[in-house]
């Protein structure tokens, strides 16, 4: 498409603004249509934490994973857009420190599988086994008492942990740092309620908004995260969306935390400003997420079970954290994955009967880490009207056929 054309991204989560930053790092101008504000829905609320993409590959493994896949799919299909943010984000938060004027408080940290079982030790040995097959070598086992060394009030039963490296940043900063980046290139950031589309043959004429004002456009880009399928729908599109709600806490301990994240019966993170994310303590499979934190009423009330929980649980693997922690917040959102199977499976591409139409969404729990490769994806197509060779078979398993 000709650079002096115009793109309407629905959504200002990490997704729709990286997009948005893309393109505009290819030239093109693009509107952002929002409905609340920018990075106000889950993007602005996750824990915000590009992991080491090969323990994400080696989930894909084990059926009952979060990367779980039924036979004839793998999550290495779609394994660029973990890379992309792996190697990318360092100098992604320094370019939207240029351009946006934020500093979305990006650090490198190990992160650590704590073994509190033979079971669990034995995945976890599995795991460094298939890291080893695959010529993956930033990793390592630590003892109980090289855990004991940094986390003194450790509880005593563990059996060791499996370490990795991990990113981190704050979630809503990088958000907005895009959406600003964005706007300094030429992108345009609208509130609005988008409410349907004006088409013309197998086009996007126009998006409507609620206030009456029709917005025209050149392409469309939906990325409104569990609320895509109805938009989806006023193309004659069935987007199939499983909505769960996702909920973490922040805290704020006293005498600081190592900054060393340890994923248990409870996933502990500490961010840079020295808050620690507290979450997923009430699930006990993969399974049980996606029935339990299923919402199709979408309804977002956070929920007593998971504040409880999460702090039970982080008590019993670090007894003395919680002593005298302060609780900063208790927040969480809708977020949308896809349907059972493959519930990790993103959508990405141009719907095939729409000839300017485009979908971005079911990034699930991974929304800011595959944003970085969603976004650059999608402005390369929209902008040359076909894939690059390098992503090419990666977006044609992703594309909402």
């Amino acid at each position: 498409m000709s650079k002096k054309q115009e793109v309407v991204i629905l959504g200002a989560g990490a997704v729709g603004c990286s997009i948005a930053y893309h393109l505009a790092k290819e030239g093109v101008r693009s509107i952002i249509i929002e409905k609340d504000a920018v990075g106000s829905r889950a993007s602005g609320k996750a824990w915000a934490v590009v992991s080491y993409p090969p323990s994400l590959l080696a989930e894909g493994q084990d059926p009952d994973s979060f990367f779980g896949m039924p036979e004839g799919e793998s999550a290495s299909q779609w394994q660029d857009l973990f890379w992309s943010a792996y190697y990318r984000m360092a100098d992604l938060a320094m370019d939207i420190r240029e351009r946006g004027k934020i500093d979305i408080n990006f650090a490198s940290n190990p992160a650590t599988r704590i073994a509190t079982s033979e079971e669990s030790e034995n995945a976890f040995r599995q795991l460094m086994d298939y890291f080893k097959k695959n010529g993956y070598y930033e990793y390592e086992w630590l003892g109980p008492d090289d855990l004991k060394k940094i986390f003194p009030g450790i509880n005593p039963e563990i059996r060791g942990g499996l370490s990795v490296p991990q990113l981190q940043l704050d979630s809503f900063k990088y958000t907005l740092g895009l959406a600003q980046a964005a706007e300094s290139m030429g992108a345009e950031i609208r509130n609005g309620d988008v409410i349907g589309f004006d088409l013309k043959g197998n086009k996007i004429a126009a998006v409507k908004l609620a206030s009456g004002k029709k917005i025209e456009a050149d392409a469309v880009v939906i990325a409104m995260g569990p609320w895509s399928g109805q938009a989806a729908s006023w193309l004659g599109q069935e987007i199939p969306i499983h909505v769960t709600l996702d909920e973490c806490l922040r805290i704020r301990v006293p005498n600081g935390f190592p900054l060393h994240s340890i994923y248990s019966d409870v996933s502990i993170i500490p961010k840079v400003d020295g808050d620690l994310i507290l979450a997923f303590a009430e699930y006990t499979s993969a399974q049980h997420f996606f029935d339990a934190a299923r919402r199709d009423d979408f309804d977002s009330s956070l929920t007593d079970m998971a504040r409880n929980m999460n702090v039970e649980a982080a008590m019993n693997l670090l007894p003395d954290l919680l002593m005298e922690a302060e609780l900063v917040e208790h927040r969480g959102d809708l977020t949308a994955y896809g349907p059972r199977p493959v519930f990790a499976k993103p959508l990405l591409g141009r719907f095939r009967e729409w000839e300017n139409g485009y979908i971005a969404s079911r990034f699930g729990g991974q929304g800011i880490q595959m944003s970085v490769g969603a976004g650059e994806a999608m402005a390369d197509l929209i902008v040359h009207s076909e894939p690059a060779f390098g992503v090419k078979k990666m977006l044609e398993s992703l594309r909402p056929d």
